[in-house]
């Protein structure tokens, strides 16, 4: 059993770096140290000088205390101009800081707008960049948290109507209350539930909270089954479904299930595309430039349906992202297509997809090996 962690948060951890001191900031802090420093000797010099004058009790010559008066002013004049440097220095560094604060209190307020100056020495500067950066991120989030709340109330909101409908129906005494009308009431409740279950697995995917179970597993079997599940499926729309295996067998270190779902939601979402084909899904083992590099096991699924336009391929496995206009089924909501993307990823493997109108719709996926004898 092992607990897989979301590719974000994985990116996020080993981008966190402590940020290095850089060659200005030790030189400024040497100026302000050197100018304390001036200053402390030109302020003793000039004691020393003031008191060897009144007093008398030193016995130096006045060309000696007059060499001692300038070598004092000078050191003070210079410690002097050195605090006024030490002054302008912090402003320009109080300045965008209290500009940041301010800034950070708005965002905390809910105000993502917010951004700050990049100014005053290189290394405010550069935090200021990465606050934009960062006020830009939490906007986008915001914005893509309030789109995943309207669209899960969307997806929500037909089968409840559904059930709602069909039981005041019932109890009203507008519909009999016979087995076609609560099959439908079961069917609805099986989507209902469906939904909420893939909704409860991107949430787990997504924070890396989804418990892996993984066991050596024969992917041409794998693959073969899954297959065969779906025959039914795809014979009720006139298509051929096909799987491709090498004789050769392909083991993998996977969540048996996992994979077989990530393979089931590719095949459904293939099933909802105006298909001009039949379906092929092939397995076969990919081998890596790298002779020290392990080999991957790919998943290919390929058939032929309306080109897929090149920008929606980029958002192709994101939550809800809308299907084309070509989908027999117009209100798929993507779940199950960013689920099979977070299952992939959780798995170490990586998923595509390709679209033109010479070879068609090709989506593969990859999966590390295990090393078998043979």
């Amino acid at each position: 059993m092992s607990r897989s962690r979301s590719p974000r948060t994985l990116s996020r951890a080993s981008g966190a770096r402590p940020a290095p001191v850089t060659r200005g900031l030790l030189v400024r802090l040497g100026l302000y140290w050197g100018s304390l420093f001036v200053l402390a000797v030109g302020s003793c010099t000039l004691t020393f000088w003031i008191l060897a004058t009144t007093t008398g009790a030193f016995n130096i010559a006045a060309q000696e205390l007059f060499f001692i008066r300038a070598v004092g002013l000078i050191a003070l004049g210079l410690g002097a101009a050195g605090i006024f440097f030490i002054v302008g220095a912090l402003r320009r560094v109080t300045l965008p800081i209290r500009e940041m604060m301010e800034s950070a209190e708005r965002i905390a307020h809910g105000d993502y707008s917010a951004h700050v100056r990049e100014q005053g020495p290189r290394e405010l500067r550069s935090l200021a960049r990465s606050f934009n950066h960062m006020a830009e991120q939490l906007k986008n989030n915001d914005a893509a948290r309030r789109t995943l709340i309207g669209n899960i109330a969307n997806e929500l909101r037909t089968p409840l109507t559904m059930l709602q409908e069909n039981i005041e129906g019932l109890l009203d005494g507008n519909f009999a209350r016979d087995d076609a009308h609560l099959n439908l009431i079961l069917g609805e409740t099986i989507r209902l539930s469906h939904l909420v279950e893939e909704m409860r697995m991107l949430a787990l995917a997504e924070s890396g909270g989804l418990i892996l179970q993984r066991t050596e597993t024969a992917l041409n079997a794998l693959v073969r089954d899954t297959v065969a599940l779906y025959h039914r499926n795809a014979s009720a729309r006139n298509v051929a479904l096909h799987a491709i295996v090498p004789e050769q067998i392909l083991a993998a270190n996977v969540d048996a299930a996992r994979i077989q779902q990530v393979i089931g939601n590719l095949i459904e979402d293939a099933l909802r595309s105006n298909l001009k084909s039949d379906i092929r899904v092939e397995l076969s083992k990919t081998i890596p430039l790298d002779k020290n590099a392990p080999a991957f096991a790919q998943i290919e699924i390929a058939y032929r349906a309306a080109v897929i336009a090149p920008e929606r391929l980029r958002g192709y496995f994101d939550q809800f992202y809308q299907r084309d206009e070509n989908r027999e089924t117009k209100s798929e909501n993507g779940i199950g297509l960013a689920i099979a993307k977070l299952l992939v990823n959780a798995h170490g493997g990586d998923i595509s997809i390709a679209s033109d109108a010479r070879r068609g719709t090709l989506v593969k996926f990859t999966l590390p090996m295990m090393e078998t004898g043979d």
